[in-house]
């Protein structure tokens, strides 16, 4: 194990990390069980008003930051303070690589073939049931904060920062000390909890089935961008069928 306590360096990436957990992981859960207001909750809509009077522009370049520094930079730091690694490494250990980006695609449009599948099934399954499928989808309440065309730059641009740091750096870590399987089944939790933020379960439970195929393409293929580019064809394909059936409404 690369990690020593002794060291400060390791000490400091360790705190960074934690950082990371806090706010992609724990801050989540604190929200779904209504520690902290959720985006279902009074509290949040009237801080999503009071963000009206703030630039959206503003609003994204500072998400879009924090994503950076999250999602990416901690996790790099990681490699580079503790493990040693050079920034070109970091991103070898990562799986960040543009060899045989073919092949990467080819898979990332399998994987999102399957996701689609299993999506229809489950809605499918849900209305059966007397279901509201309503609650399927967060895009209404980040439409509380951002209009269309910014939704669609972060839905693109996102997916990006997430598979760095779930499918890249947790995925690898994981793996190391516990092996395969349990990396994937365990980043697939975790990807999913991240998105209790919502204050939905539903949200939450297909993120997780998502992040089992999305991890096994990136073993498949050995290459991250199999499932960078799997996540964003399929946020990008579900955010325009619902602006389509939105607008036949």
């Amino acid at each position: 194990m690369d990690f020593n306590i002794r060291k400060p360096a390791h000490i400091l990436a360790l705190l960074m990390i934690l950082v990371s957990i806090f706010v992609i992981l724990i801050l989540p859960i604190l929200s779904y069980v209504q520690v902290l207001p959720s985006t279902q909750s009074q509290e949040y809509q009237n801080i999503a008003e009071n963000l009206e009077l703030i630039s959206e522009i503003f609003i994204l370049i500072f998400q879009l930051i924090i994503s950076l520094v999250l999602f990416i930079l901690i996790p790099i730091f990681w490699y580079m303070l503790v493990n040693n690694k050079k920034f070109k490494q970091a991103l070898i250990k990562m799986r960040l690589k543009f060899e045989n980006i073919d092949r990467a695609f080819l898979w990332a449009i399998l994987a999102v073939i399957a996701m689609y599948s299993i999506s229809f099934v489950i809605v499918a399954i849900l209305e059966a049931s007397g279901t509201d499928v309503s609650d399927l989808s967060n895009i209404p309440d980040i439409e509380q904060i951002f209009s269309p065309s910014v939704i669609f730059l972060l839905i693109a641009i996102m997916p990006i920062a997430e598979e760095i740091f779930f499918r890249g750096f947790l995925l690898d870590k994981i793996n190391d000390y516990a092996g395969k399987n349990v990396a994937i089944f365990s980043t697939a939790f975790l990807f999913g909890i991240a998105h209790f933020s919502y204050g939905k379960i539903y949200p939450v439970i297909f993120p997780m089935i998502m992040g089992v195929l999305l991890a096994y393409i990136v073993f498949k293929t050995k290459n991250l961008f199999a499932s960078i580019i799997a996540h964003i064809i399929y946020n990008v394909v579900v955010f325009m069928l619902y602006i389509l059936a939105k607008s036949l409404i």
